[in-house]
């Protein structure tokens, strides 16, 4: 039966209408289901001064419940009356639409074996009883805010872009030689990437919903950078043998840097991509690149775009040991590379939309002049 709606009036015409009272509708709302009187009645004491509380002791009122009304937390306890242990819990996780909702599970104090369970199930954390208030509430403090994290796509995506180029700004400072490098090569990935996206060869190679974490990531490739010696990260003639190897460290280095961030925080799309982006944008198609020789597709679609985009730029722009290339050498240099050094169906594309390219290199130099006039 359904206990109690706090702050709620379910009208006799329209009992699928949940009327909230002024004020009330802000409020986050929590879904307690227990079969034990006395622990609804003190979780609705702890939590309705600050959320809307719904209480439920049948498993069948739940779910008809949960098909009209998405609440921001459920609160469930481990063990139903008529039900098996973690029966209406695991009802919950396999419906799709309502599985994203955090859970927090009641379980019996000392009972380890129905803790682990239910983070396995895939609980986001487990209260025992008795219930301690004070920490029932901090505990839904915690999923509230990370929920709030999760769903605000808007400030994560703020948030990832601010690191991204705050890191990629931190790499071009330690590397002046290649200044604007990495905004260069962010234009002409794009350049590339909306191309291959047209092709039907790969329009099931990379989701569109990844689009967006893949463009993030970019600017991000050579964070590895960071760690190398500034006298072979700014010399002003080519490296000798000994201080290639050296450099060739910062695939790696960018690697471990992702690696460490995930153990900290959880993977993350966003962060996969742009440690796989660190790590692999050096391999060739023909296995002659480092830091693993991966072969041909054993290297991401979206690297071996950025292979292309990052040599470009490179070959255009002006080094402390040469001067920048023209549009066509550089498209000439990159045709020899097919097959060998570039994925060549990539290779091929480039070719024909390389007038694109040849124009967003044209803006480049017209920005710098625009900037040295200043």
């Amino acid at each position: 039966m359904i206990l109690n709606f706090h702050n709620a009036i379910m009208t006799k015409d329209n009992r699928n209408k949940l009327i909230l009272a002024d004020g009330v509708r802000s409020m986050e709302h929590v879904l307690v289901i227990d079969g034990e009187m006395s622990i609804l009645e003190s979780v609705k004491q702890a939590l309705e001064k600050n959320y809307r509380v719904s209480l439920f002791s049948s498993e069948n009122q739940v779910m008809e419940y949960l098909q009209l009304y998405r609440p921001d937390l459920i609160l469930i306890s481990a063990k139903l009356p008529g039900t098996k242990d973690f029966e209406v819990f695991e009802r919950i996780k396999r419906c799709s639409d309502i599985r994203e909702i955090p859970v927090i599970v009641i379980t019996n104090q000392g009972d380890s074996a129905s803790q682990k369970k239910a983070i396995m199930l895939g609980a986001d954390d487990f209260v025992t009883k008795p219930l301690d208030a004070e920490v029932l509430r901090n505990r839904l403090k915690i999923q509230m805010e990370l929920r709030f994290y999760r769903n605000d796509k808007s400030y994560t995506e703020r948030f990832q872009d601010a690191i991204s180029v705050s890191f990629a700004e931190l790499v071009e400072f330690r590397d002046e030689t290649t200044g604007g490098h990495l905004k260069n090569t962010t234009v002409y990935f794009r350049i590339l990437l909306e191309a291959v996206m047209r092709q039907e060869k790969y329009k099931d190679a990379i989701e569109p919903e990844d689009v967006k974490d893949i463009l993030r990531s970019v600017p991000l490739h050579d964070i590895g950078k960071i760690g190398i010696n500034d006298d072979i990260l700014r010399k002003s003639s080519v490296l000798n043998d000994n201080e290639y190897e050296s450099m060739k460290k910062h695939t790696m280095l960018g690697k471990q840097a992702f690696e460490k961030i995930i153990t900290q925080t959880g993977e993350t799309r966003w962060l996969t991509l742009a440690m796989n982006m660190a790590y692999c944008h050096h391999e060739h198609w023909d296995g002659t690149g480092y830091p693993n020789g991966l072969r041909g597709e054993e290297i991401p679609l979206y690297v071996r775009v950025l292979t292309i985009a990052d040599v470009y730029d490179a070959l255009t722009s002006w080094r402390s040991y040469k001067e920048p290339y023209s549009h066509e050498k550089a498209m000439e240099i990159i045709l020899k590379g097919k097959g060998t050094l570039f994925d060549p169906n990539l290779v091929d594309l480039f070719i024909e939309i390389n007038e694109h390219f040849k124009q967003a290199l044209l803006n480049k130099k017209q920005s710098a002049g625009n900037c040295e006039a200043f």
